[in-house]
């Protein structure tokens, strides 16, 4: 025990090495931080592919940097038999009193390992992308049978959260929780760069984009429709220019795209400093096909940066139309044109979406909040294992 408020745990999050930071591996930087300072020992086992190549460390390097302890069992391909008994003997090793996963991968690994070892497991799901891969359809529909097997399921939106339990997993085990985030970390951070000044757009400008990985779900393609029809405006007093901020598979066809339409559109690939991406952008959109939490549009808002969301997932959550953003609906190209339009000629109105943002993000996404939640569930998980 520590003090009379909580109890001490052994947590174990584990996670699939990434390339880049994105949704997922910022939930596990901000939740193990979170534990660590409410007094928690905690360690961040990593699936490190090594066919991927060094960029794999930037999540294990930022772990370390904030102090929280990493490991990684690597691995030459995406499952084998080695995997698995290195992954049992980590597990074993480092004896935790529940573990928390964060990847399709590790849900994977971790289903038989937890339960070999009799140790409760805690999912917590970031999104599914439904691609036409019916490979990575067969993970995803794997991955709904190893949810079954947790103690707890963790969804960030309302969305998820009704999807899971429609899956078939027990609604008593299944918890809507979003993460809580650091957010005055990330104020801090602003002013390593100067992205405006950088990519060549003047103050006069009215520069809109989106911070996130160039893939499909991320509706990219709706966006630069959206400018496209917003040419007119272009040649009247505002001038709208588009910036991208993120990589992936996606880069080479946007950019043809965007040449093909002639579009004011810059590619500023990925960049580590997000809160200065953020805070160059008059305004941010989200138009993703489908949305977890939607990191991006909670982090922008933190730093009173306008917002602009179709209403997906747990956007539908976070964006209040008129009030801490403008939402319209999934798909709809005409509405966006139209909001971007609408918050490009009005200063005003952007200047009052962003400061309600602002407000809305400090009061519902602290950490000291979620750390409490989360807490309680894995009580729950430890509880519920207790008794099979």
């Amino acid at each position: 025990m520590i003090g009379s408020r909580h109890f001490f745990m052994r947590i174990l999050h584990v996670i699939q090495s990434s390339s880049q930071i994105y949704g997922a591996e910022r939930c596990v930087l901000e939740e193990t931080v979170a534990l660590a300072r409410r007094g928690h020992e905690v360690t961040v086992l990593l699936c490190h592919e090594k066919r991927f190549g060094p960029d794999q460390d930037r999540l294990q390097n930022e772990l370390s940097a904030l102090g929280i302890a990493t490991e990684r069992v690597e691995t030459q391909s995406r499952m084998n038999p080695k995997l698995v008994a290195d992954w049992w003997q980590a597990h074993k090793r480092l004896a935790p009193d529940v573990v928390h996963s964060h990847s399709l991968k590790t849900d994977a690994l971790s289903v038989p390992v937890c339960r070999g070892l009799h140790v409760p497991l805690v999912i917590e799901v970031h999104g599914y992308l439904h691609p036409n891969d019916l490979r990575i359809r067969l993970y995803e529909w794997l991955d709904g049978l190893f949810l079954r097997c947790a103690q707890a399921v963790l969804t960030l939106s309302r969305d998820y959260h009704q999807t899971i339990v429609q899956s078939g997993v027990a609604k008593e085990r299944t918890f809507l929780l979003p993460s809580g985030l650091h957010l005055d970390r990330l104020a801090k951070q602003v002013g390593k760069r100067d992205f405006r000044a950088e990519l060549g757009f003047s103050p006069a400008e009215f520069v809109v984009g989106m911070v996130a990985r160039l893939s499909p779900e991320k509706g990219h393609e709706w966006f630069l429709s959206a400018l496209d029809r917003l040419r007119g405006l272009r040649d009247g007093s505002t001038t709208v220019r588009g910036v991208l901020f993120g990589a992936g598979s996606l880069e080479q066809s946007l950019r043809r795209e965007i040449a093909d339409r002639q579009l004011d559109v810059t590619l500023a690939g990925y960049v580590e400093e997000t809160a200065d991406a953020y805070r160059s952008l008059d305004a941010l959109v989200s138009c993703s096909r489908l949305e977890g939490l939607p990191l991006n549009v909670i982090e922008a808002m933190s730093l009173g940066v306008p917002v602009l969301a179709m209403a997906t997932g747990g956007c539908r959550d976070i964006v209040q139309n008129e009030v801490t953003g403008l939402l319209v609906p999934r798909g709809d190209v005409s509405g966006l044109s139209q909001a971007i339009g609408r918050l490009a000629t009005n200063p005003v109105l952007r200047a009052q979406l962003g400061q309600a943002g602002r407000v809305f993000v400090e009061e519902h996404f602290s950490p000291t909040r979620w750390v409490v939640q989360v807490e309680h569930i894995y009580r729950f998980a430890q509880w519920s294992i207790g008794r099979t």
